[in-house]
């Protein structure tokens, strides 16, 4: 696990997303602006096309706006991390929100797995180098089917740090989502909430905060950390997402892989944000990739590293990342003009001008 920790270490715009875009040049919000911890954020709601606005309203069941989930779940992860692990991940998540010094839990691996630092770091973000499993008052970290929770911080601060940050993450997807959007719509808009809203940057505060958790909260970080934020945004609705790596002699970098309907997908969140940063549209250059698209772009994807794997690297595991299918491929250095959420119409244009329709649905 120790050495798990420190390798991961070294990989240290269309009208109906609108809700989502910040900054100036940007498409603005049917809404306000309004400053939360020193950062400003749009709090509008995803506006829709002129398309998906003629549908009707007067049948349609009323849909429930985003809640936390402190339960993410990642059905990719079924075979590696045993059910039992999880279940005791759940209790731990919901001793910490209660402020309890103890949870429930299945076995010594279990909770060795449930208090890591870097499990916590990609499903539970404010609790990362705030809680240990390692004893520091003499006490018996595991026994009788009990964990204890050591607390870095007094147990009432750590309750107001993850109100605040639960309070944040369900801010974000009520902006930019709409509870009716289907997955490759909750991609589209988080990634594009993505690039409107975070920047790539070092910061060696987030190693006392919990790397995923700083970037989330202060909108800033390396590839690790986008990658990672943007799979945990993913989790929170629904959608099966986790953090790839590659090391190779020239290129050190982590993207996020995310699974639609059984077919896996390479987005990049941090190269997005470098594919152009004076265009006023979302390049779709690193949304939904294939293998051979991610190959082209100086990734390999033979060699790749999982921080959530128990062993790390992938070739140790089972699980394939493979990302083969291209029916959301577009034209290389395409933007995005539209989303005509009724119909199902993602809009864009190439790099010569030229118009295209995709068809997600």
């Amino acid at each position: 696990m120790k050495n798990r920790k420190a390798v991961s270490l070294l990989l240290a715009a269309a009208v109906s997303l609108s809700g989502c875009r910040g900054g100036s040049g940007k498409p603005e919000t049917t809404e306000p602006e309004t400053t939360t911890a020193g950062r400003t954020e749009t709090t509008a709601e995803t506006t829709l096309s002129a398309e998906s606005q003629t549908e009707s309203t007067t049948t349609a069941p009323e849909l429930k706006p985003y809640e936390f989930n402190p339960h993410v779940y990642s059905p990719m992860f079924a075979s590696e991390i045993p059910q039992e692990h999880w279940e005791s991940f759940y209790h731990l998540c919901d001793a910490l929100r209660a402020g309890e010094k103890t949870f429930a839990c299945a076995s010594q691996e279990a909770y060795e797995w449930a208090t890591d630092s870097v499990v916590l770091g990609h499903l539970f973000p404010a609790a990362c180098m705030k809680i240990s499993g390692e004893s520091n008052d003499g006490t018996t970290p595991f026994e009788n089917g009990t964990g204890r929770i050591y607390y870095n911080m007094p147990a009432e601060e750590f309750a107001a740090r993850q109100k605040e940050f639960e309070e944040t993450v369900t801010d974000v997807l009520n902006s930019c989502l709409e509870p009716d959007d289907d997955d490759f719509e909750k991609c589209l808009k988080l990634y594009n909430y993505m690039e409107s809203n975070y920047s790539y940057a070092y910061n060696t505060l987030k190693h006392n905060e919990g790397a995923h958790y700083y970037t989330l909260m202060n909108h800033t970080g390396i590839c690790s950390e986008l990658s990672g934020v943007y799979a945990y945004f993913l989790l929170q609705v629904g959608v099966d997402a986790t953090e790839l790596g590659c090391f190779a002699e020239d290129m050190c970098h982590a993207w996020t892989y995310v699974i639609l309907d059984g077919q896996g997908y390479h987005i990049d969140p941090t190269w997005s944000l470098m594919s152009d940063p004076d265009s006023e549209k979302l390049s779709l250059e690193y949304f939904m990739m294939t293998d051979s698209h991610r190959i082209n772009d100086g990734c390999p994807v033979d060699d790749l590293t999982v921080d959530l794997l128990p062993e790390y690297w992938a070739n140790r595991s089972p699980l394939t990342f493979t990302a083969t299918d291209d029916r959301f491929s577009t034209k290389d250095y395409s933007t995005l003009d539209r989303l005509d959420e009724k119909n199902k119409i993602l809009y864009y244009t190439d790099m010569n001008g030229n118009s295209f329709e995709l068809h997600y649905g």
